[in-house]
């Protein structure tokens, strides 16, 4: 007998032909999903930063009202934000709402904006306090940052 014809063949070998389509297919698949979560993450994400909440949420951290209140540090609750920004002929309407949390308790910060980018006109900008139901309204403290 031939010694090649005894030899087992390697499992490459054996194998490649499915190998080849399923892993191409499955290669194919798993870039389409990363793809499309890529674009939803951008998606979702013009949406909150254009909200103006990021930026508000930032003026609550530093606000000496805000952190007798709640305590420092100030940081956002894990879930219920909510961001919603609408461009009608140039004119842009915002309106965020975050939950936050300090040491002292839990809030809601609410933000309206409207006007273009470069002259923002905070409607509302305020915290509610969830334990004692006041509310701290923080649109004196945005004087250069556009009218109120």
């Amino acid at each position: 007998m031939n010694e090649l014809e005894n030899e087992e063949r390697s499992w490459w070998s054996r194998n490649w032909k499915w190998v080849v389509p399923v892993g191409g297919c499955f290669t194919v698949i798993l870039l389409g999903i990363i793809l499309i979560g890529g674009a939803f993450f951008s998606f979702f994400s013009a949406v909150k930063s254009g909200s103006g909440g990021d930026e508000a949420f930032e003026l609550v951290q530093n606000n000496a009202k805000v952190i007798e209140a709640l305590g420092e540090p100030i940081e956002k609750r894990t879930f219920g934000s909510n961001y919603n920004v609408k461009y009608n002929n140039g004119h842009k309407t915002s309106e965020a709402t975050i939950p936050i949390k300090g040491p002292n308790g839990e809030a809601t910060l609410t933000v309206k904006t409207s006007g273009s980018d470069d002259d923002t006109v905070y409607e509302v900008f305020e915290i509610y306090i969830d334990e004692t139901g006041e509310t701290i309204d923080l649109r004196e403290n945005q004087l250069g940052q556009g009218d109120y």
